[in-house]
Formats: C-alpha cells, structure tokens, sequence
C-alpha cells in the first residue's frame, strides 16, 4: 500500500464522502425526530395509505414500536442501501476506470510503484471510505437518539446493524471497483458497476413483493438479511461471514485482473 497515493485519493474524494454523510445524516435526523413512543398509531397509519404489494417491496411489512426497530424498519433498508449504493457507483468509477479513460492514470503508472501497488491502495480507500462513513452515522444515529430520547436505543443491536449494513455496501463498492478494473472506459465500467447492484436491489424489491418472485429476492445481495429481524435478536453472524468472503474474493479478483491487462497509456 502507498501512503502517500492514499492520502492524494483522499484529498480528491473526501468531498464526495461528506456530501453523503451529510444527506445520510439528515434522513437521520428527520426520522428519529418523526419517532413518537407514545403514539404509533400515526405511522401505522400512513403504512396502511400505500399497496399491501409496495410496502412489502419497500420492507415496511413489520410494524415496530421501539427505536432501534423503527430506525431499522424505516431508515435501514430502502435508504441505507439506495443512497450508500450511489456513493460506491461514483466512488468506484472514479477511483480505477475514469483516471483510465482520461489518460491521468499514466502519472500513477510512472511512479516508483507497482500496479499491485496501486490498485490495492485504491481498493483500500473504497473500502475504509465506507468504514468511515457507516461510524460517523453511528455515531450520529446514537448521539440524535440520546438527544431526543436519552436511553431508548439499543446501542448494541444498532451496532449489529450498522456493521451488517456496511458489509453489504461494502460488497457494492467492491462489485462497483471490480468492473472499474476490468474496464478501461468509463461507459463501460458504469454499465456493469451500477447496473449489477441496481439489479440487484429491484430483485430484493420484486421478490419482497410477491411471494412468485421471491427466489430473486435469495437471489441478491439485498435479500439474505432482514434489518428489522437483525435487531431483534437474529443470528447474523453467518450471513457476515459471507459478505466478508465476497469482498475479499471480489478484492482478490480486482487486484489480479488489474496487474495483467493491457491499459491504453
């Protein structure tokens, strides 16, 4: 790993990463506001003005009363995925197939430091940017919650989500770098980077919807872990276990294709 690359990637993409923690923390923020222990009633009911087939898509089939469900059932699915899975599209992109296309990957290249090198210190930064990102809203998520209802979240069970959650960004952001690797055009790193995750997202939606379709659902990423589940108490640890594998194979893989294809420089 180079240093000194890691910081340059840094002061390129820390902009990018704040911008997403900050609409991330807002959505936070406005619905741990929306929280009321007292009354539920309102929230139920605003579910029941939607179709039985679109709240199941959405995952708003299990009506929690406790924060950390709430917070789980509300903000940790659609959201959590949707919105982190734009910032590994980008960053992705950005980090291998774009400095390709526009000729400024040469600089990388003419450095003392070799392509594994390089490609392992990208690799890196996606990963530990998505790390950062996914601790600074825990953190937030608990420092809002003490505020607004000191005591009411399970802290230990939040932290169960929010790692789980990171893991499966995590292998979004690694899907996104592969296809940055393999490509050397943008077009086609973006067609393959987004399109694989976006598939994969409108598979866990189409088979939360209907129970015909709910192989896709098994099918994708998305769908081998139910946030509202996780926080009552769900064994996850084997779930963990496997997108941890398919980071580090997707990690591997990036790495190894990189060092041997032909780069138009």
């Amino acid at each position: 790993m180079s240093f000194a690359l890691f910081k340059t990637t840094l002061k390129k993409n820390w902009t990018l990463l704040l911008i997403f923690f900050g609409v991330l923390t807002m959505y936070m923020t406005i619905m741990i506001s929306m929280y009321d222990p007292n009354d539920m009633e309102a929230l139920t009911s605003m579910l029941k003005l939607l179709p039985e087939d679109i709240m199941k898509a959405m995952g708003f089939t299990n009506v929690v009363t406790d924060l950390t469900g709430y917070l789980a059932s509300w903000l940790y699915g659609l959201l959590m995925f949707g919105f982190p899975m734009v910032y590994c599209i980008i960053l992705g992109n950005r980090l291998v197939a774009r400095m390709v296309d526009n000729s400024s990957f040469v600089y990388l290249i003419s450095t003392p430091n070799s392509r594994s090198k390089i490609i392992i210190t990208q690799g890196i930064y996606a990963l530990v940017s998505i790390i950062v990102l996914f601790i600074a809203l825990f953190g937030a998520g608990i420092i809002f919650s003490e505020i607004m209802f000191s005591g009411t979240l399970d802290i230990r069970q939040f932290l169960s989500l929010n790692f789980t959650t990171m893991l499966v960004n995590m292998v979004v952001m690694m899907i996104s770098f592969f296809f940055s690797c393999l490509f050397n055009e943008t077009k086609l790193s973006l067609t393959f980077g987004a399109g694989i995750p976006i598939a994969f997202l409108l598979m866990n939606m189409l088979g939360g919807a209907s129970a015909d379709m709910e192989i896709l659902k098994d099918l994708s990423i998305y769908g081998f872990y139910d946030p509202v589940k996780l926080v009552q108490g769900s064994d996850i640890l084997g779930i963990n276990l496997i997108y941890i594998s398919i980071i580090i194979v997707l990690f591997v893989a990036s790495v190894l294709i990189f060092k041997k294809k032909r780069l138009p420089l």
